[in-house]
């Protein structure tokens, strides 16, 4: 008879490996924003257009999440519930964009359409990345150079609007900025450490949230183009 079968550190069930847990908590991301984006739209719409300051409260508590997420993201339970959290403001968020292009004509297609652009793109650079032998390590500086530059040139922008023209550049700018971000981190996740998959799933969400919404940005553009 096996000993094993009643030693007290023996394990029963099949035991989630870090990558499972990385696309577990991805998963949960998404359909967490996704709900975040639903209650917003169907709720909170005349909440954010009465008390626009709001929307930066939300906003300034996903910076927080954000940058406090290494103190956090191992402290079980308290990390599931934050990082949930936070993918869940970060759909609420985009309510006011989402109502402005739900009341177009084109917008529900153009949001279906982004969805898919960014995942089929998001799949295409996370394979990239989780399968290629050349080292990415490289192209942080690149990216972090590029997502700096893309900051500032937005925060002017809020200063001085831009033509249609610029909308489409920084917008594709953008995309092409997250979509190397996706096959970097999906490399870099690798060296994680075994408890830090909550800060694996933080970094994949933040990529594809942000690449969806560069690629949300572009199709607006060159709808108005037209």
């Amino acid at each position: 008879m096996n000993n094993n079968m009643y030693s007290p550190t023996a394990k029963t069930g099949i035991e989630p490996t870090f990558y499972g847990k990385v696309m577990s908590f991805f998963a949960l991301a998404l359909f967490a924003s996704a709900a975040g984006t639903f209650v917003g739209v169907q709720y909170l719409e005349q909440v954010f257009l009465d008390k626009p300051f709001l929307i930066w409260i939300v906003f300034g508590v996903e910076l927080l999440l954000i940058f406090t997420s290494r103190k956090w993201s191992t402290i079980t339970p308290l990390n599931r519930f934050l990082f949930a959290g936070f993918a869940f403001l970060s759909g609420l968020s985009i309510t006011p964009l989402m109502v402005m292009l739900m009341a177009t004509t084109a917008g529900a297609a153009m949001v279906m359409k982004a969805l898919g652009i960014t995942g089929v793109l998001f799949t295409a650079m996370a394979m990239i990345g989780f399968t290629t032998n050349i080292n990415l390590s490289g192209m942080r500086g690149f990216l972090m150079a590029s997502l700096i530059g893309l900051i500032l040139v937005q925060v002017v922008g809020i200063f001085i609007p831009w033509s249609n023209t610029t909308e489409i550049l920084v917008s594709s700018g953008g995309a092409v900025i997250f979509s190397g971000f996706v096959a970097y981190d999906m490399q870099k996740i690798k060296k994680f450490p075994q408890d830090r998959y909550i800060d694996a799933a933080l970094h994949l969400y933040l990529d594809i949230f942000n690449l969806f919404l560069y690629i949300l940005r572009l199709l607006m553009a060159l709808n108005n183009r037209n």
